[in-house]
């Protein structure tokens, strides 16, 4: 079974310009920007088309940006009948997924998203707090120099990032984010301060945190469409109860990136698509699990598009192989002839009549194959939930998930 994980990304994605093109392109992306500014009360359109980019970097204006930029892209997938399997965003991705998973509405989430941007720029005042990306695999070494100039009481650093197997990223106060990279320059070891407006993911958040929960007090959400992993435990969500814990606490846990790539490799990810601005994550997935392809909407639309193509079995290929594969109950020969042989012969005759012609399967005929898949079912003597799982299995190798996102097996006489 193909199976397809959505990666959203967080602050620092943002250009100018970002999501003009698709806006152009797609009515359900303009609609989707109408929605935001209408949410805000700005023209957030205007911002990300137009805009400055410095305005733009703004927390309170990047973490709305970004997270309607991938809400946008994440509808035209759909439209595409592009369904995922499994999400996972990086920090404010997070927060686009459960969008994304109709965890609450697109427009309470734009204004959550703006919010949680403000009280993180707010935590700590410009300019004393700072984040640095370190490229190395020595994970412990770069704990014991946190800690070890975080107790000289000139500021607090910690990890705030494991982004990949060979880079972490820092957070704290400057002055102690600075010495943890003089020390590494010294060690000849790679460092680079990132232009960021606060020290995320790390202790000084905390009182955002806090101020947070109260704002998702109010917010009710609703059980997930999509199984989510989260970054402070790099392990899906349970339920609908974990996200008020698990918002809060990822402002100020550092984001545990490289074991949620980890986990979708022994999820047997076939590939990736990072749904949002830029490539910041597919190339991140370079470094953490190399053999997962991974298509950045942005930037790859159309070899997306190909590679799903060439993903999926057709439609009655792969209801053939499903009454193959599935455990036959009945033992009497002329009920097994008629119930299990003919039926799939006459798939058989359908399948070779598509590929003569060299088209994929009409609303008819798939309709007709799985009239012929029940009748093997109920031959076979299939217990109905395995039915309705062996149906949802078609549904998603054929990409026909959309089509029949509402179909009733009681619907189809055998």
């Amino acid at each position: 079974m193909i199976k397809k994980t959505f990666l959203f990304p967080g602050q620092g994605a943002q250009y100018v310009g970002m999501g003009k093109k698709l806006c152009e392109k797609y009515d359900i992306v303009k609609k989707t920007f109408d929605e935001a500014d209408e949410a805000l009360g700005f023209s957030l359109s205007d911002l990300c088309f137009n805009g400055d980019i410095v305005e733009l970097t703004k927390t309170q204006n990047a973490q709305p940006a970004i997270l309607t930029v991938s809400v946008a892209m994440f509808r035209v997938l759909l439209e595409k009948n592009i369904i995922p399997d499994m999400m996972v965003g990086h920090s404010l991705g997070e927060i686009s997924a459960l969008t994304c998973a109709d965890a609450l509405p697109f427009a309470d989430a734009v204004c959550l998203a703006r919010k949680r941007g403000e009280l993180m720029q707010e935590a700590v005042p410009q300019g004393e707090g700072a984040m640095a990306a370190i490229m190395t695999r020595d994970i412990d070494m770069l704990k014991q120099l946190c800690e070890e100039f975080s107790s000289q009481g000139k500021g607090i650093v910690s990890i705030a990032n494991y982004n990949s197997h060979t880079q972490q990223v820092i957070s704290g106060n400057a002055n102690a984010v600075n010495n943890v990279v003089e020390k590494l320059k010294q060690d000849n070891i790679q460092t680079k301060l990132l232009n960021v407006s606060g020290p995320f993911h790390c202790m000084l958040m905390k009182p955002a945190a806090d101020k947070f929960r109260e704002v998702l007090a109010s917010c009710n959400f609703n059980e997930l469409k999509y199984p989510i992993l989260a970054n402070v435990t790099a392990m899906p969500y349970a339920g609908v109860s974990d996200i008020k814990d698990n918002l809060t606490a990822q402002i100020f846990n550092p984001v545990r990136w490289t074991e949620s790539m980890t986990y979708l490799k022994k999820y047997m990810t076939s590939y990736c698509v990072e749904v949002g601005p830029g490539r910041v994550l597919k190339n991140m997935m370079k470094t953490n699990v190399s053999d997962i392809p991974v298509y950045a909407f942005d930037t790859e639309e159309d070899k997306l598009y190909e590679c799903v193509e060439n993903s999926f079995i057709p439609f009655v290929s792969r209801a053939m192989g499903i009454a193959v594969a599935t455990k036959n109950t009945n033992w009497d020969d002329d009920l097994y002839r008629s119930g299990v042989i003919e039926p799939y012969n006459e798939m058989k005759a359908l399948q070779f009549n598509i590929e003569n012609e060299g088209r994929k399967a009409t609303e008819d005929e798939m309709k007709e194959t799985i009239k012929l898949l029940l009748k093997i079912f109920a031959t076979k003597g299939t217990p109905i939930e395995e039915q309705k799982n062996r149906l949802e299995e078609l549904f998603a190798d054929s990409g026909q998930q959309v089509f029949f996102k509402n179909f009733d097996m009681n619907s189809i006489t055998v």
